[in-house]
């Protein structure tokens, strides 16, 4: 990743959620490829689409809410961000080497976005499910969210098309710590 690079900082856009800020999945891509960068760890678009993914279960199953503003679609190879993945399919299974531009509302300019800072809450949870999860290979996290039971195997088996919150949310609570 290029080391000029400057992160801009942007508030989420959607009060809609008891005035929790929600993130779009760039952002929130972002937000672990800057944590990848920062902890020596290469991610791949697989990996990457599972840290996202996980972000959304762990946020819906500890807080009620998702701070992606982006529901998960059933792809018949697991659950997938339909917009992340056309931003990008072009690594394929390549090291994401690059932060995800995206237009600035402000400045109009294409830079790459991150949450604020000073969201400790999203930081926070976005360090819990780093820390749980950053250690496992693509494939891992995968066969992580292929589990007989799980939110993406009962949306494939009902023919839905993307994965209901409330399944995430009930199937990851008891797997959080200090969630009940």
């Amino acid at each position: 990743m290029a080391s000029a690079i400057k992160f801009v900082e942007v508030q989420g856009l959607s009060p809609i959620i008891r005035n929790m800020a929600t993130y779009s999945t760039s952002l929130v891509a972002n937000a672990f490829l800057y944590k990848a960068r920062q902890s020596g760890v290469q991610i791949s678009h697989m990996k990457l689409q599972k840290m996202v993914f996980f972000m959304h279960a762990w946020s819906l199953a500890s807080i009620g809410a998702s701070y992606v503003n982006e529901r998960p679609e059933a792809w018949p190879y697991g659950p997938v961000f339909d917009t992340l993945y056309h931003e990008l399919k072009s690594f394929g299974s390549r090291n994401i080497d690059a932060y995800l531009m995206q237009m600035n509302s402000e400045t109009g300019e294409r830079q790459a976005l991150v949450p604020v800072f000073s969201d400790s809450a999203f930081w926070g949870l976005l360090e819990q499910v780093w820390n749980r999860y950053s250690s496992f290979s693509a494939l891992q996290l995968s066969a992580l969210t292929h589990e007989a039971g799980g939110p993406w195997d009962q949306a494939r088996q009902t023919c839905a098309g993307w994965l209901p919150d409330e399944a995430v949310r009930d199937y990851y609570r008891p797997q959080i710590p200090h969630v009940n």
